[in-house]
């Protein structure tokens, strides 16, 4: 344990620690800075080169930290904390035996009792490509395992970079078209995607496709349905390949607009 621990033993643990963080967070920085080199995009690769140089400097900076612990640490516990002189052990007195006594009478062990039925718990299922899209499939490019879409933002327009202007999870008819933007990082093109727009479990918008939109930046899903948009709540899924990726749900108020019919004489 750490309180038996001398305090040179001490010192060399916090020096040992504080090196292998050092470690970790310049192979990190590094790693975060090569990977920003790939992106098309500057804002996402100027903010990832400089995450990737600050986790290098605080790495180089817990270095400093360990080598200073490491040269003078051990004094400055010792100019801190005065070093008590330990107790010389004396002779105990040797203890007498005591008489243990035997219960004249054993407990008898009461039934515990096991219950008849043992509840299952349900099982969360996972969202799924109907079988009637999987037979579009045709694209043999397999996603990368760090290929990523943020969560969904929903809005009624996109500024030019497709990002959502005024995003909300609630929107009030009438209701045109809705759009669902999202960043995306470690794609390839020609990768299958899907997204699916579901009110009350019925798929009201779809689309499916390979991807074509690079490695790395803003995209988007839209849906206009014919009918418009019924009050209530929508989900929103997307896939790569056939895996599951990330769901959001935003909510519809007030009745569709009705079109009025024009008299003709």
């Amino acid at each position: 344990m750490l309180t038996n621990l001398s305090v040179d033993q001490r010192v060399a643990l916090v020096v040992g620690t504080l090196s292998l963080v050092m470690l970790g967070l310049i192979w990190l920085g590094y790693r975060r800075v090569r990977a920003a080199q790939q992106l098309p995009y500057f804002t996402l690769r100027h903010r990832r080169v400089r995450e990737g140089w600050r986790l290098i400097l605080l790495g180089f900076a817990l270095g400093i930290f360990g080598l200073f612990a490491r040269l003078f640490g051990v004094q400055a516990v010792q100019v801190l904390i005065t070093p008590t002189p330990s107790l010389t052990p004396t002779a105990s007195l040797t203890p007498t035996a005591t008489i243990t006594l035997t219960p004249s009478i054993t407990p008898t062990p009461t039934i515990t009792l096991t219950p008849s039925i043992t509840p299952t718990p349900s099982a969360t299922s996972t969202p799924g490509i109907p079988e009637a899209l999987t037979v579009l499939f045709r694209e043999t490019v397999t996603p990368r395992p760090e290929a990523v879409f943020s969560p969904l933002e929903f809005s009624q327009r996109l500024d030019r970079l497709n990002r959502a202007i005024g995003p909300a999870e609630a929107f009030e008819n009438p209701v045109e078209i809705l759009f669902g933007a999202f960043t995306y990082d470690a794609m390839d093109d020609g990768v299958r995607w899907t997204a699916l727009w579901y009110f009350g479990g019925e798929i009201v918008c779809s689309e499916t496709k390979p991807w074509d939109g690079g490695t790395g930046g803003y995209g988007f899903t839209d849906c206009a349905p014919l009918d418009g948009f019924q009050p209530g709540e929508y989900e929103v899924r997307m896939f790569l390949g056939e895996t599951w990726e990330v769901s959001g749900r935003f909510l519809i108020v007030g009745p569709v607009a009705q079109a009025t019919a024009t008299a003709t004489p």
